[in-house]
This record gives structure tokens, sequence and C-alpha cells, in this order.
């Protein structure tokens, strides 16, 4: 017996409805619908009964989503990332999202080998003073890849209460004097932090406490406030989570970075509208006017 079958974008144009509309009636189990790999299809004699306002037979409250795997975010840590995310699966009875903190590059390696649905990433490129478009470029050529614009956010020297060391700007790292604490290979911090060093022709054996590593901006920041750093490049709100002074140096801009499979698939689009509809957007030291820009690569 054949069947014909469309995606929910397709039925949105049929309905005269939004995409998310019809994917919150697929969730809710108002119009069922079969996956097929990561996508959604509804059949054709299901939206005829709509049309025809007899309703479909209403699925289990399991739906669609409760029997997939966890989804897997992996990439850069931030305060504003774990907001959002803890929101998510506060409020989702889908498949929770578990996140790993690796950093930037870490991340895209995870999502090229298929070890990620999606990552956070905010690598710098020096030639084009721009984030995040030029690495997934390389690494991706010829994929339908997605970014999600997250927020853009303040980097700068976190440091004491006060700032008794008067630091103010990238020259800084040049002064002997001062303990530094790094973030880990491969971080976009690490990475943005080595772009300046360059520029200044500092080597890294200048940089006492360049081979200090920590994993997160919340990592980074402890060590200073328990005084054996004297700075670190990191965010303004872990600065302000530990009561530190913050001296912005940098505003860099935070991606959610996916395959476009994912990124068509109900697990995102679940995602994106608990991100978009709740309180995230009030954390300090971000700018999320932003939030849910699209950029395809």
């Amino acid at each position: 017996m054949n069947h014909d079958f469309y995606t929910a974008e397709e039925v949105a144009i049929l309905l005269k409805l939004s995409k998310y509309t019809i994917y919150e009636m697929v969730k809710r189990g108002e119009l069922p619908a079969v996956k097929v790999g990561r996508k959604v299809r509804i059949n054709k004699t299901d939206i005829d009964r709509l049309l025809e306002g007899d309703s479909p037979k209403k699925q289990e409250s399991t739906s669609l989503l409760s029997n997939e795997q966890p989804i897997r975010f992996i990439g850069s840590h931030d305060l504003l990332v774990e907001l959002a995310l803890n929101t998510y699966n506060s409020n989702s009875q889908a498949p929770h999202c578990i996140p790993a903190y690796v950093g930037s590059m870490e991340g895209l390696l995870c999502l090229y080998y298929d070890r990620a649905d999606f990552v956070g990433c905010h690598i710098f490129d020096e030639e084009t003073t721009t984030y995040n478009i030029e690495i997934v470029k390389r690494l991706f050529p010829g994929e339908d890849m997605v970014l999600f614009h997250f927020a853009k956010r303040n980097i700068g020297w976190i440091v004491p209460k006060g700032n008794p060391k008067q630091l103010s700007n990238w020259q800084d790292l040049k002064r002997p004097q001062l303990t530094f604490v790094n973030r880990q290979k491969g971080s976009g911090t690490r990475l943005l932090l080595d772009c300046f060093r360059k520029r200044l022709n500092l080597s890294k054996t200048c940089i006492k406490g360049y081979s200090s590593e920590e994993l997160t901006h919340y990592g980074a920041a402890s060590v200073v406030a328990r005084g054996d750093a004297d700075f670190a490049l990191g965010s303004e709100s872990a600065a302000l989570a530990l009561g530190l002074d913050f001296i912005q140096l940098q505003q860099e801009q935070y991606d959610f970075i996916m395959k476009r499979s994912f990124y068509d698939s109900l697990q995102w689009q679940e995602i994106q509208s608990i991100i978009q509809s709740t309180n995230i957007k009030k954390l300090d030291g971000y700018d999320t006017t932003q939030l849910g820009t699209i950029q395809e690569v």
C-alpha cells in the first residue's frame, strides 16, 4: 500500500500554520508522525482527516521524543548556556540534554565525528575578525551546516576586587610579575589569548602561569578568587558570580552549531522553543538581542 508522507514544513504550508505549531501538535500527540532517522514525516491520511475536521486518533502521551537517546551538547563552557540547558531540562518531557564542557574545538571535532548533536563555539578568526563561520567552513566543507546565534558576551581580565594590580589591556600579558591562570587547549578563550599574545610577539614562557589550565570560566575565576593567580581571561558573568572585578577586552559571539539534519529535528525545535521563551536573557554580561538569528554555511 502506498502512503504519501510530508515534512513538517510542507504540512505547515498546507495548513497555513507555522512549522513550530506543527512540531507542537506532533509533540502533544495531536498529529501522528513517524521518525525517519532524525526527520519527522506525517502521513497524508492524517492531514486529510484534519482538513475534514476529523481529528486523528491522539497518540499516547509518550510522544515521539520520549524514546529518544539523550541529546548531546559538547563545546565551550558558558554560564548562560548552563542556565539555558538547565531550563530546557526542567521544562521539557523530551530527552534531557547532557552537556560536556570541553572547549570549542573539541566540540566541533565531536560534531565532525557524529559524537555530538550540537556544539557551543566562540572561535575567533584573526584574518576576518569574525567568529565561528570560518572554522566551520574549513571543518565541514560542502556540508549543510547551521549557526544559531546564542549571545554576545563580554570577555576580559578577571581580577580581584578593586583591581589591585591595575590591569587595563592586552599589554598586561607582558608584565612578568603577574601570575596568570589559563584555559585548556582547544578552548575558544585559549585561542583568543594566543591570538593577542602573538600580536604582542610574546612567547608562552614569558607568561607566568601560562601552563596552568582550568576547564571552565568559573574554574579560572575561582583560582583568582583564592588568590592563586592575579588574573584570568574569562567572561564577565563568571567574575560577577564570584564577586570579582572585570576589565572588558572583547565582545565575542557564542553560537550553537549543528548539522542541518539536527536543526530540522523535533528535538532541536523543542530546545529552541524553550530557550527563546524563558528569562535566560537577564544575566549580566551578555547581549541577547540577536538570539535565534540563523546563519547557514
